[in-house]
């Protein structure tokens, strides 16, 4: 009897299918797709008909794929001649952040622990202590963006790199290694098909030979993604590999020439807020009462003009006085004047080199200590320009052993590009602005620092700092006196909050000291509570058709914040601002600073 060609076919179909999910022999002789290696290796672009070109350069001989450790850079390379050029960007995210461009000078700039050195544009000179020709060009411009050679990264980082020609319709490949430890290579057991994916139905990245060496980038059940040492990336089944073994791979860094100028002992720092020259006269009446304190930080300076200026409020009487005190002290320069002025030098070299020159004649001029960097126009997209400031700066300090501190917000969502690790290898302290939970800009009445809240910071800090050894605590001798209005009996001042459950009302608030709060509360008959919620002590009263809330700063708040920088090991502890507190305050933190 004959098969009807309806089942006939139904069964081919099915063993096709089969084929195509088992990766039987069957798929792998009728399949032979191979994948347009300019796409799958991101040297395509698509039009606005949604078509695949090319990249194409004008400044070099070929476009070339960048192989990383474990997969392809979104970014193309440039072959110029023999000689590899990889984004500025590729190498900064992933061999070593601290190569810059500046664009507005059109200069490339390598930093170290001990100098800046800088090519310009077209140049094959690198200008250091002194100037080397190399020979080569250091640096290609194209389509605004940076391409730096990697002979001239190899100078400086220690990783490795070749080169894959072009051959047929495969492009050259710019093959990195950069990452050490261990890792598993295996050996192809037969010629065999690398794939997109790991299944047969993808398509062919490359024959591979038998007995090729091949590094495993992600180990799966059937299939392991891998990478050859001619930097192509791709599936290969796991019953094809064989001959594993681990091999140990480790490259040199530099991280013990970044020395660091520290105190013997726990830092204890207490801000002195300085409005003009005549409040330095208020130094002997603001410390004396303190007790462990062994830093002050006045806030002399301030960026002053699109030149890289400074302001100054400094006074060498005020340094006089506090050396003979055994303080020493380290003045704050700030970048509150203009969030324009901060961009506009620290993206520009020739200004930010200036800045840093002027901070440092301050240095020299007043016999300071150490800085106090307190920026906080730093926005994302100036986020390596102002590390860039802080590579400079630091080379200036580690020669004079000037204390270079940095003052940082706590860590959040928001400024998570701050990268702390960097900063903390750059300065000798890290100080964590742990406060302004709550602010006048706040939607809900709220500590301004709660246990909570300052334990989360301290632990995210560490985390991303890597050394809670150097990082300062900073806390309030501030809180806010908090005043909800009804919505009727409001006047129309502060914040309109609507509440649909208790009815809408007016929240304002008001930064005080701690006598002024405790006065507050006293004047109207009640005493604190302690808040499980907060960890500190906290006061509620009605006046008029008001309720007042204070979250307070105390002794109680003070030995808490105290306790978490002995319980996380920490550099030490600042406080905002001298005149803020309450002389008792310094019972407590005498006791923590002997």
């Amino acid at each position: 009897m004959k098969r009807n060609w309806k089942v006939t076919f139904f069964i081919f179909t099915l063993v096709v299918t089969m084929g195509l999910i088992s990766g039987c022999d069957l798929f792998i002789k009728t399949n032979d797709g191979h994948a347009d290696l300019k796409w799958y290796m991101g040297l395509t672009y698509e039009d606005e008909e949604q078509n695949d070109i090319a990249y194409e350069t004008s400044v070099g001989s070929q476009v070339a794929a960048v192989a990383l450790e474990d997969r392809y850079s979104e970014d193309y390379g440039i072959m110029k001649d023999v000689d590899p050029y990889v984004n500025i960007n590729t190498i900064k995210e992933n061999i070593d952040k601290r190569f810059y461009w500046d664009k507005k000078e059109n200069k490339v700039l390598f930093t170290n622990a001990t100098t800046v050195y800088t090519a310009l544009a077209g140049e094959t000179v690198i200008h250091g202590t002194t100037d080397e020709e190399v020979g080569y060009v250091v640096f290609l411009v194209e389509n605004e963006k940076c391409y730096v050679n990697l002979k001239f990264v190899e100078k400086f980082v220690d990783f490795e790199y070749s080169v894959t020609k072009a051959e047929d319709e495969a492009p050259a490949i710019i093959n990195l290694r950069y990452t050490g430890g261990e890792k598993t290579v295996f050996k192809t057991d037969s010629d065999i098909e690398m794939r997109t994916k790991g299944d047969y139905q993808n398509l062919i990245v490359k024959e591979i030979p038998e007995d090729t060496e091949v590094t495993l980038i992600e180990k799966g059940e059937n299939w392991n993604k891998v990478k050859t040492d001619s930097g192509y990336i791709g599936y290969i089944p796991v019953k094809e590999l064989t001959d594993e073994q681990t091999k140990k791979t480790a490259y040199e860094n530099d991280d013990d020439t970044y020395t660091h100028t520290t105190l013997d002992k726990k830092v204890s720092l207490a801000w002195n807020q300085v409005y003009n020259q005549t409040a330095n006269g208020n130094l002997d009446a603001l410390i004396k009462n303190a007790k462990g304190v062994n830093v002050v930080s006045p806030t002399w300076f301030s960026l002053a003009d699109k030149n890289g200026n400074l302001s100054t409020l400094a006074d060498l009487e005020y340094v006089e006085k506090a050396h003979k005190k055994n303080l020493q002290v380290w003045a704050l320069f700030n970048d509150f004047t203009d969030k324009k002025l901060t961009k506009t030098v620290l993206t520009k070299t020739e200004l930010r080199q200036k800045l840093v020159r002027n901070i440092m004649f301050y240095v020299d001029g007043y016999d300071l200590d150490g800085v106090n960097i307190d920026f906080e126009y730093i926005s994302e997209d100036i986020i390596d320009d102002y590390l860039q400031f802080l590579r400079e700066l630091s080379i200036e300090c580690r020669k004079t052993k000037t204390i270079l501190s940095i003052d940082n917000y706590a860590p959040s969502e928001w400024s998570t590009y701050f990268d702390r690790e960097q900063q903390l290898k750059l300065a000798d302290y890290l100080i964590i602005m742990n406060y302004d939970e709550h602010t006048s800009a706040s939607q809900e009445a709220g500590s301004v620092s709660s246990m909570t809240y300052a334990e989360k910071s301290i632990k995210e800090t560490i985390e991303q700092a890597k050394d809670a050894s150097r990082i300062i605590n900073g806390m309030p001798f501030y809180t806010r006196v908090w005043k909800e209005t009804p919505q009727e009996d409001g006047d129309g001042s502060g914040t309109l909050i609507e509440d649909a459950a208790n009815g809408n009302y007016y929240l304002s608030s008001e930064a005080v000291g701690m006598n002024t709060a405790e006065e507050a509360y006293k004047k109207a008959g009640v005493k604190p509570a302690f808040d499980e919620t907060t960890g500190q002590n906290f006061v509620t009263y009605s006046k008029g058709k008001s309720t007042y809330s204070i979250w307070l700063e105390d002794e109680t708040s003070v030995k808490a914040r105290l306790e978490l920088m002995n319980q996380y090991e920490l550099g030490g502890a600042a406080y905002w601002a001298l005149g803020q507190e309450k002389d008792s305050i310094w019972n407590v933190i005498s006791e923590y600073f002997k």
